[in-house]
């Protein structure tokens, strides 16, 4: 029995902690929200239980949902800007969480967009687009009818839509602008910064309160630029900028006397070869799951 357990665990383990992530945005409690799935999983006789996958996906759906009502409360208090916790890719070969979702590459702007669908919504969004679930097993994980869940998505859709913004992950093109990005950075270079950036760039900054950052989200490629430059002279005795993978596609790690101070994610434009959104995470607590790899 305990041996089967561990085989359910070994197997289901990255795919419930895929579905956690981008129902939540945050590492550190999907990883709770798993362990305490199979806690509870394992007071269940297993050989009672059909279809383990769809239960176990269940319950960390309703998990998730249940935190996120809660959640709602918690970010009309947050200070400044809510942002998802980076995902820091790993190719690593012999663990499979970090292997699946290198694979699936669940983009930052994606995980930003989501947070501005309901719960119920990103419920239904993530179990059809990332599990490929049908409508009728997704109604039934969620107590809904088909019909409902068909208008959510539809709904879902819209409004991510309607962003106008890119939600795959861009690993090509990614890699040439980050590289021109902490050059000119460096280098103080406002003339390159300013080509690199669209005209309507905006970059959120979330330092949750535990540290200084931009309270509102900074609009047009100037006021960018300035801000950038402006705070690098603080940073640059001290630190180094860093292409890392995070989430399907390259970034910029700031690190500072050894310790990782910064994320910075992009969002491409579509067509162009510029940066459309600048994500800063300074939130050391969203920060801390990354400190080992830093």
């Amino acid at each position: 029995m305990q041996d089967r357990m561990e085989d359910v665990y070994q197997e289901y383990k990255a795919l419930l902690f895929s579905l956690a992530y981008r129902m939540l945005g945050s590492v550190t409690e999907a990883e709770d929200i798993v362990q305490e799935t199979f806690l509870a999983f394992a007071q269940n006789d297993i050989n009672d239980i059909h279809h383990i996958k769809s239960y176990l996906c269940k319950a960390v759906t309703n998990r998730c949902l249940d935190l996120l009502k809660s959640a709602r409360w918690k970010r009309e208090q947050y200070v400044g800007e809510w942002l998802p916790e980076p995902f820091m890719d790993e190719k690593s070969e012999n663990d499979p969480l970090h292997a699946m979702m290198t694979k699936e590459a669940v983009s930052y702007g994606l995980l930003v967009l989501l947070d501005t669908l309901t719960p119920i919504e990103r419920a239904v969004y993530v179990l059809r687009t990332a599990l490929d679930y049908d409508y009728r097993t997704i109604a039934e994980m969620l107590d809904k009818t088909e019909d409902s869940c068909r208008k959510l998505f539809s709904r879902a859709g819209q409004k991510l839509k309607g962003a106008g913004l890119q939600t795959e992950a861009q690993p090509e093109r990614s890699t040439r602008l980050v590289t021109q990005l902490i050059q000119a950075i460096s280098q103080s270079d406002a003339k390159t910064l300013i080509r690199l950036l669209t005209h309507d760039a905006v970059l959120v900054s979330d330092g949750g309160g535990k540290v200084k950052a931009a309270i509102n989200p900074i609009y047009t490629d100037q006021r960018v630029v300035a801000f950038l430059l402006g705070i690098w002279p603080r940073w640059a005795p001290s630190s180094t900028m860093e292409v890392r993978s995070m989430n399907g596609q390259d970034g910029i790690a700031l690190i500072s006397d050894g310790e990782l101070k910064i994320t910075f994610q992009l969002v491409l434009h579509p067509e162009e070869e510029r940066i459309e959104r600048l994500y800063m995470m300074v939130n050391p607590e969203k920060l801390s799951h990354l400190a080992m790899k830093a």
